[in-house]
């Protein structure tokens, strides 16, 4: 059987050698222009555009018009700003290549994000804030390298003024700090546009040392009484007077060498603290401090007993013991909630108990009853107002 088959070998047909024309000579742009490239070509079928640029790559189909091939540009691609790449290719001739060079749309309305921080500085003219400016066109491209930007702040009376220029697609500067507290006004423009105005706090700096004084209505040791103490305008080194809420501490050391502390805040550069008269004749070393920071000088402050002497007595059976009346400075009954405290020991002065009660009218008592302390004899210890007193009682 005979196997049918051609007597002659097909002929592939070569690829053209001609290349295709491209007749748009426009190879610059600015964003958002409408962009059509237009072709010569033998090839009226299967042509095709291939485009890229910084968002991804496009294959476009033409549109016949007039015999020849046009391509249009999406948005996509005439709207970025950029080197945008292309490439004619067909199915029998030489593919041809370009770039096009869309350039920011400076024409149309300019946008401006700016940015600025920290938004607190100290004052000082060490510290400083920066101040970065991010100017697109309508389409979110930024400006080219090289463009004027005009920055001007102003703190109180006074407004500077200064050119810079976008680099890396951007701009930036400091605004520095000032001797004086206040704020500072921040704003930008380009191309006849200008930025939102932002704002930044100058705060004083760490305050330095200051003085301390005191006041009360008398300087007897009656436990009632306040005692206030008051700084002097706290300031910073260029004389801002510092944050209000600046915590100071006022520590106290006693002729004993304990140590009290009370503390407040600053308002308007000035604190107080308030303490109560100590019970006992005493004498009291006082120095502020702001931690880590500044500290007050030193004031000595006296107090005089109020209670000079008290006495004691005691019913037939000894088992209650009271003390008082008890007077003040002005031979007066001593306020109430003076505190009085009973020591109580057994005829081998072994402590077996120690009472404490608060005065009221000028008078306290203490129970001693049978139930705990037996008949016999006892060392009793009462301590009140810095005097101690000391008997020896039967109790029956």
């Amino acid at each position: 059987m005979t196997q049918g088959c051609s007597p002659e070998t097909p002929k592939l047909e070569a690829p053209s050698t001609q290349a295709s024309l491209l007749l748009t000579k426009q190879t610059n742009y600015n964003a958002g222009d409408t962009i059509t490239l237009r072709f010569k070509s033998n090839q009226k079928t299967g042509s095709a555009l291939v485009v890229r640029n910084a968002l991804g790559s496009s294959l476009l189909e033409p549109v016949m018009k007039e015999g020849l091939l046009e391509f249009q540009m999406p948005p996509d691609y005439s709207q970025k700003a950029g080197i945008c790449r292309w490439e004619f290719v067909t199915p029998r001739e030489k593919s041809i290549s370009g770039t096009l060079q869309i350039a920011p749309n400076t024409t149309e309305e300019t946008l401006i994000e700016s940015y600025l921080g920290p938004r607190s500085i100290t004052a000082g003219n060490i510290d400083f804030s920066m101040f970065v400016i991010v100017p697109t066109d309508i389409y979110d491209n930024t400006f080219a390298d090289g463009t004027d930007i005009t920055v001007k702040h102003q703190f109180k009376e006074t407004i500077f003024e200064n050119e810079i220029e976008i680099k890396n697609s951007m701009a930036w500067t400091k605004i520095g700090t000032t001797a004086k507290a206040g704020r500072i006004l921040v704003t930008a423009s380009c191309n006849h546009t200008d930025s939102k105005e932002l704002t930044t706090l100058v705060y004083p700096s760490n305050a330095i040392d200051f003085t301390i004084t005191s006041k009360r209505d008398h300087q007897y040791a009656d436990g009632n009484q306040i005692i206030t103490f008051s700084s002097s305008v706290i300031t910073d080194q260029f004389n801002n007077i510092i944050s209000d809420g600046t915590l100071v501490s006022f520590l106290i050391e006693d002729k004993t060498g304990n140590l009290l502390q009370t503390s407040g805040s600053t308002l308007n550069g000035i604190a107080t603290a308030k303490l109560l008269h100590p019970v006992e004749e005493q004498t009291w070393k006082v120095t502020a401090y702001i931690t880590g920071i500044a500290k007050s000088n030193t004031i000595t402050i006296d107090f005089e007993a109020a209670v000079k002497d008290y006495t004691i007595s005691f019913p037939e059976d000894k088992r209650t013991v009271f003390v008082g009346p008890i007077k003040s400075f002005m031979n007066q009954d001593i306020p109430d909630g003076l505190v009085i405290q009973l020591a109580i020991y057994n005829s081998q002065s072994q402590l077996l108990e120690t009472k404490m009660t608060t005065s009221k009218n000028g008078l306290a008592k203490f129970r001693l009853p049978p139930d705990f302390f037996e008949n016999g004899i006892y060392h009793l210890q009462i301590k009140s107002a810095g005097i101690t007193k000391n008997i020896t009682v039967v109790l029956k």
